[in-house]
């Protein structure tokens, strides 16, 4: 067996080794979406959140809490499902690998305040339009963290998709469109 020659003496030349952020392409590969996560961003993950008002939506959202599941409602049930409906405005995020998610955030509630963990993730939000950023929770100040990767400037890979068919593929399963949906009687103690 022949000896593999040592690199010189500046070592392996990095950069020339490096795969491209969309090596799949290269590669004669297209990644197709068929999964949109809603949900918030989880603490370790860089994210950016796509800018424009066609890529957010204000909606009724019942979150379940043990598993954190969302589904969307029809805004015609809020009244009946008061109780376990929040008003949301859902962002279009991607993370670094080019995952898209709904990020679905409080908005104000009847009385028209918003709590600090809700006004914390919507100034993140805004922050995500321009740079990459993580979302960590601070217990102390009832807030979340921003924290920026401030070594990253490339631009986010955003999928192929128009907000229509995330919002499709997010909730395609999780739609609340009457009172005898299996979640909303479970909730109300019948199943």
């Amino acid at each position: 067996m022949p000896a593999t020659p040592l690199p010189p003496s500046g070592g392996l030349d990095l950069a020339a080794l490096r795969l491209p952020q969309d090596y799949g392409a290269v590669a004669g590969v297209k990644k197709l979406i068929t999964t949109v996560p809603a949900r918030k961003p989880g603490n370790q993950t860089f994210i950016r959140v796509r800018p424009g008002e066609e890529w957010r939506m204000p909606a009724a959202i019942l979150q379940l809490r043990d598993d954190g599941e969302c589904y969307l409602v029809l805004p015609q049930l809020v009244a009946e499902l008061a109780q376990e409906v929040r008003p949301k405005l859902l962002y279009t995020g991607v993370t670094r690998d080019g995952n898209p998610f709904l990020w679905p955030v409080n908005l104000p509630g009847e009385d028209g305040r918003l709590d600090a963990w809700s006004q914390s993730a919507h100034t993140a939000a805004g922050i995500a339009e321009g740079r990459w950023i993580r979302l960590v929770a601070n217990r102390t100040v009832g807030a979340y963290d921003v924290m920026e990767a401030t070594n990253l400037s490339d631009e986010p890979t955003w999928p192929e998709l128009t907000f229509r068919e995330l919002v499709n593929l997010a909730f395609r399963d999780k739609l609340i469109d009457n009172l005898e949906h299996p979640i909303v009687r479970r909730l109300r103690g019948e199943l």
